[in-house]
């Protein structure tokens, strides 16, 4: 019990350590940082109450394991994120760069769709040779126009020419976003070797948004806009949700397994 006490003191401030990329110089950084140790103490707690209130039983190795997956997926999820974050388009020369759709309201793109563009179009303007632009994104039924139009209409203000823009304007989520705009960039390429791909969305986007490019069989490097510290825990904690829904049945098997390990080691 010691040692698992000291293995999750251990990992809890591991991850605070994961996140401090994504909130550099923010202000309000407590926003971040106090939910964030109450979360991870009280998984820590949801681990290790049920071994030591009913030990070396069956459905207590069951609860305390299945918080275990949890974790694991989380802390996978936090330091994941902080790689891609610090990896960011590093050295890439794209051939396209994939802008994610996000909410899209009356007045336009959101601030969170905002700052996908503009990072969009710090990296577009860096480029010697300019990509294209991949817009993708589907109109949902509270938004006034599809989120591609939203942002090709943004770029075009930002003095971004109409003919390096390529609008997907069918998607309705993240995985259909990458689907569809695989198709795009195969109706568009020309050349004989394969286009560099760069897949520019939030930074808490960016551990699914590969696994995602990965089930299509897409190579791709990644961008992320920064997220404000207000939106950040809500948004990784459903990035989170989204990974144990996606990858249900192995963790199922993971955790199937965890417990009857952690209930031989416990007789």
């Amino acid at each position: 019990m010691v040692t698992l006490l000291i293995v999750l003191i251990i990992v809890t401030l591991l991850n605070l350590v994961a996140i401090a990329p994504l909130v550099k110089g923010q202000t309000n950084q407590r926003l971040v940082w106090i939910p964030l140790l109450a979360l991870l103490i009280a998984i820590s707690l949801l681990i290790i109450l049920p071994i030591t209130i009913w030990p070396a039983h069956l459905i207590s190795n069951a609860i305390s394991m299945g918080f275990v997956t949890w974790y694991t997926v989380a802390t996978l999820y936090l330091w994941l994120t902080n790689w891609y974050k610090r990896q960011s388009h590093q050295s890439t020369k794209p051939d396209y760069l994939v802008v994610l759709g996000a909410k899209v309201t009356s007045s336009g793109p959101s601030k969170t769709l905002t700052r996908r563009l503009q990072t969009a179009i710090a990296i577009y303007t860096d480029q010697s040779v300019p990509p294209k632009l991949v817009l993708t994104g589907g109109q949902g039924s509270d938004e006034p126009q599809s989120e591609a139009a939203a942002m090709a209409g943004y770029l075009v203000r930002q003095q971004i020419q109409p003919h390096q823009l390529l609008l997907e304007q069918a998607a309705t989520s993240t995985a259909t976003n990458i689907k569809f705009s695989k198709q795009v960039i195969e109706n568009d390429w020309q050349a004989s070797r394969k286009p560099t791909i760069l897949i520019v969305t939030s930074d808490y986007h960016l551990v699914r948004s590969k696994l995602l490019a990965l089930q299509q069989h897409l190579p791709v490097s990644l961008a992320g806009s920064w997220t404000t510290t207000e939106a950040l825990i809500p948004a990784m904690l459903r990035e989170i949700a989204a990974l144990l829904l996606q990858l249900k049945w192995p963790l199922v098997i993971f955790w199937i397994e965890l417990t009857f390990l952690a209930q031989s080691i416990s007789h």
